[in-house]
């Protein structure tokens, strides 16, 4: 269809309008405005065209202008929420992108206006780390995946933006076995064998919270660790967890006091059908920070970080690294490699005599010191 408008200074132009299945639907879209006539019937025949090779399938779908990207989330929020990344996905998507954009054709989101965005996250009163604003903008590269499969957009416009350069940032640890002690030692009953079988096993806490009975093994030492929120660990493996002698005596323990529970840190509440639900983390971190402050370690120290503190001291103590790689569930032993093998500064103490040699010639200058006391 074509219309004829006419400007406030007399200017006139052909408005063309046309049919297109969005959503699956027939809308009327504006195809564009043309200075002649015979512009205008040209643009029409070839909308008119193009239409009919969507229809037979020669062409992709058109585009849909008018889909915000607000709509677009909620859809691929919904498209994965069995997979353990969503909430992950959902809280970052929330809280910095959808302020912005939530309303916002998803065809005007273009690379400009997302680094802009990026800079703005950056010097808020309260800037987002270099670190962060890339897993942000990775993760929001992820659901422009999913919105050209759909149709929806045509291309990525976080393709060609640069992830900003990371500082590498050192883990924090407790580095002997004396600092273990002292943080256990402040913890108080609800968490101090949370805490102790996370340390002694290098678990992630939420494949801890979901532990059951049947999953420990005393007998044979292993820990079959198959569980998290969404049904698998982070990993979606199975994998087997020795147990140390100290975690050992500790789940000993635990076992002889279990009475008819099935988890080993159940919380407060049940399902539906009457069965025991997992404590919720966050009544975790407020006691574990407390103890933390009270044992006068890093204070800054994390839950996280007793994966670390179990992965720096198995590698102190002569642990090969390719048990541990295993141990903590990694895909690779380069990624442990990548990650832990640093973590011990005396790592290679008995290693420096190894390449010995002498370089001819040089020899060094003995200087005879008095000691004013003799």
């Amino acid at each position: 269809m074509i219309k004829v408008h006419v400007a406030a200074d007399g200017t006139k132009s052909f408005q063309v309008y046309g049919r297109a299945r969005i959503r699956e639907k027939s809308v009327r879209v504006y195809v564009g405005s043309f200075a002649s006539k015979k512009l205008a019937e040209a643009a029409d025949e070839q909308h008119r065209v193009t239409q009919r090779a969507i229809k037979a399938g020669d062409l992709p779908a058109a585009v849909d202008h008018t889909r915000t990207l607000g709509d677009a989330l909620d859809a691929w929020l919904k498209a994965i929420k069995d997979q353990r990344s969503h909430d992950e996905y959902e809280s970052r998507m929330r809280l910095y992108v959808r302020p912005t954009f939530d309303s916002t054709p998803l065809v005007k989101i273009t690379k400009p206006k997302l680094i802009d965005l990026r800079t703005s996250l950056k010097e808020r009163d309260e800037p987002l780390s270099n670190a962060t604003l890339n897993t942000l903008f990775a993760s929001l590269s992820a659901a422009y995946s999913y919105f050209i499969e759909q149709g929806w957009c045509s291309e990525n416009p976080l393709k060609f933006i640069r992830d900003l350069e990371v500082a590498e940032r050192p883990f924090r640890w407790l580095q002997s076995a004396g600092e273990v002690q002292k943080l256990l030692a402040a913890c108080n009953e609800n968490i101090r064998t949370l805490v102790a079988v996370l340390v002694g096993t290098g678990m992630r806490l939420d494949e801890a919270l979901h532990l059951m009975w049947v999953d420990i093994d005393l007998t044979h030492r292993v820990i079959h660790v198959h569980r998290g929120r969404r049904g698998a660990p982070k990993s979606g493996r199975l994998r087997h967890v020795p147990i140390f002698d100290s975690v050992l005596t500790v789940l000993r323990e635990m076992k002889l006091a279990k009475g008819e529970n099935t988890l080993l840190w159940p919380g407060a509440k049940v399902d539906k059908h009457g069965e025991q639900l997992p404590r919720n983390k966050t009544s975790v971190f407020r006691p574990f920070k407390a103890a933390v402050l009270r044992a006068g370690v890093d204070k800054k120290l994390r839950l996280h970080d007793l994966r670390h503190t179990f992965a720096g001291l198995f590698l102190a103590s002569g642990g090969d690294i390719f048990k541990l790689s295993k141990i903590l569930g990694h895909s690779s032993v380069a990624i442990t490699q990548e990650v832990y093998a640093h973590l011990h500064p005396d790592a290679f103490a008995e290693d420096y005599s190894r390449v010995a040699f002498a370089i001819p010639g040089h020899v060094g200058e003995l200087i005879q010191l008095s000691n004013a006391n003799r």
